[in-house]
């Protein structure tokens, strides 16, 4: 099978993103079998500035075009918020038996995500998203389903064993991003209530202030800045553990990929229990907590026991690579839009 991927492959970045989620897909797909073609939406648009001022008319010609040359039987879109709804139409013109898919690792309540899947449904076969809370239902409309996948996890992306190291001069990891495109430190942000990022630093200030002996190894806090591409994995190296700390509100399965990015190099993750993430890992392949008296707690519990920290981190890391690796969550998505049996270690979630 033919497959046209449109997502952002970052490739302006420069390689500071090499751990995408899309990267990760087209990696399924390709290692089951499948030609893959990825169409990098936003670099595309960044190459002619003409593009800025006529609401990306460019790059849907390009996409049109490239389509028409390679013929692809499946198209994958991700978070290709350049391309037009009536350009995928036109697609399915000139091939009607295209199936089309939109993928999706955002928060649905979070970053207009849920009226960006509600306008895309109009086009698309099938939307996956890494959300299995019932309010993804809502984009369940115009004839088409929306079903939940985990986190990727790559072995060629996250290719470190931490729990293999002897010593570490670090004991807690964690990297606030203030934006994958910034990179850097906002200026003069607004801190109040309603800021997504407060409720991350504010758990990242108490783990300090009373665990003044941690030797914490925090990023985007203070006047520290993100840390990015093989620095990122460097710094995650150093300690044994990790926070997964994903922007609010919870859902039922939802992460940021940091989950697979942390656990899948083999650092122990601490994750709360709100999100439900339990029923994915086991208590003896991740650290839950149910409040932030008990994470600092278990923080300071497992930083004085770092061999159960490290058993914990090897069977995480083994639960994550062997049950929501990238050949298996894409041949999910082709089996759901294929209309094949299915056979996955999570719950399976579905909305028509």
């Amino acid at each position: 099978m033919r497959v046209l991927h449109v997502s952002n492959f970052v490739q302006r970045h420069k390689g500071r993103l090499f751990w995408n989620h899309a990267f990760k897909i087209s990696n399924g797909f390709i290692r089951n079998g499948h030609s893959v073609y990825n169409f990098s939406d936003r670099d595309i648009s960044k190459i002619n500035l003409i593009n800025k001022f006529n609401n990306e008319k460019n790059t849907n010609i390009d996409l049109i075009t490239t389509f028409k040359n390679y013929n692809p039987d499946l198209l994958v879109i991700g978070h290709a918020d350049k391309i037009h709804n009536i350009t995928i139409l036109k697609l399915k013109k000139i091939n009607p038996n295209l199936k089309i898919i939109e993928w999706n690792v955002d928060n649905y309540l979070l970053d207009n995500t849920e009226n960006k899947l509600k306008h895309r449904s109009e086009v698309v076969d099938h939307i996956f998203i890494t959300n299995g809370d019932e309010k993804i239902s809502s984009a369940a409309i115009n004839k088409t389903t929306i079903s939940f996948f985990p986190n990727v996890f790559d072995i060629s992306i996250e290719n470190k064993k931490i729990f293999e190291i002897k010593n570490y001069d670090k004991d807690l990891f964690f990297a606030l991003s203030h934006g994958v495109g910034r990179g850097i430190l906002k200026k003069n942000k607004s801190i109040n209530s309603n800021d997504a990022s407060l409720f991350r630093e504010n758990v990242m200030y108490s783990i300090k202030e009373k665990l003044p002996m941690l030797r914490t190894n925090f990023f985007g806090i203070g006047n520290i800045h993100p840390v990015w591409g093989a620095d990122f994995e460097k710094e995650l190296s150093r300690s044994p553990m990790s926070l997964n700390l994903s922007r609010v509100p919870h859902l039922k399965y939802y992460s940021s990929d940091r989950l697979s990015q942390y656990l899948g190099n083999g650092s122990a993750v601490f994750i709360d229990y709100k999100s439900n993430l339990n029923d994915l890992f086991n208590n003896d392949e991740a650290i839950f907590y149910s409040s932030n008296d008990e994470l600092i707690k278990k923080i300071d519990y497992y930083s004085k026991n770092i061999n159960k920290v490290k058993t914990i981190a090897s069977n995480g890391w083994k639960r994550g690579h062997n049950n929501y690796n990238e050949k298996i969550v894409t041949k999910y998505m082709l089996d759901k839009v294929f209309n094949k049996n299915i056979n996955i270690s999570w719950p399976e979630i579905s909305y028509y």
